[in-house]
């Protein structure tokens, strides 16, 4: 747990203090849905811990469902207020929004990180602001959306065939969409990226099974950005998304 607690930050008002302690408990025990819930109430108040790590759950998928946007809002009012590691890195999701971070160090990155269980927060927030800007900047959302789904659909592991009914788009739409992208094309090269991130996180010893669900949630991030965005269920955590 020590990802999570940060001793440097705390509250003068007691109440808020025994809220950000009953989160971090709950988190030793591992009940990240009540950490989330007694976070929310110090962070309510400020509390600079509780931001910081409300990112962490969020952002690295803890709970089902979560939200990528609430995490890296978390994430800046904490580095905003002074919290080092946040401050530290929201500078990468800037550089990932104004798409200058690129997909190549963020799989370089994904090979440098140390082996996990669960998806790193850093890794999910920089990831699905940098592919969600570079299909808006290009102009590819929709066929970077067509091509990831078409083919998912073609995957052997039902938890994927589960995340594509979740995005409620019709095959009928998605159907041919590995054969429309042209090779060199902006949405070739953008899911080239993810290819490379599956490849990078592969190398630094995740599993299959964590690197195609962080795919899956930069692709379900798009959509959520897209025009499929209302017909769209919202993203499922470790503890649902491979469950049958």
């Amino acid at each position: 747990m020590a990802l999570f607690s940060n001793p440097f930050f705390k509250s003068k008002i007691k109440e808020t203090e025994d809220d950000y302690s009953k989160g971090v408990w709950c988190l030793q025990n591992g009940n990240f849905y009540d950490a989330d819930k007694f976070f929310r109430v110090a962070a309510a108040s400020g509390h600079v811990s509780a931001l910081y790590n409300l990112a962490l759950i969020n952002g690295g998928a803890s709970i089902s469902p979560y939200d990528i946007d609430f995490a890296i809002s978390c994430f800046r009012k904490a580095g905003n207020n002074g919290h080092p590691q946040a401050k530290e890195f929201s500078t990468w999701i800037d550089k990932a929004e104004d798409t200058s971070f690129g997909t190549t160090a963020l799989a370089i990155f994904a090979a440098q990180l140390p082996t996990e269980d669960a998806p790193n927060h850093l890794l999910m927030m920089v990831g699905c602001r940098l592919y969600s800007a570079l299909c808006l900047q290009y102009g590819v959302t929709d066929s970077v959306i067509e091509y990831e789904l078409d083919a998912a659909s073609t995957s052997d592991h039902p938890y994927i065939h589960r995340f594509i009914e979740r995005t409620g788009i019709k095959k009928s739409i998605y159907s041919g969409g590995l054969n429309r992208i042209q090779p060199g094309s902006a949405d070739d090269q953008i899911t080239d990226g993810l290819n490379n991130l599956f490849l990078g996180l592969k190398h630094s010893g995740h599993s299959d099974e964590l690197g195609l669900m962080i795919r899956c949630t930069i692709v379900g991030y798009i959509i959520s950005k897209s025009k499929h965005a209302n017909g769209a269920a919202r993203l499922l955590g470790v503890d649902k998304f491979f469950a049958r």
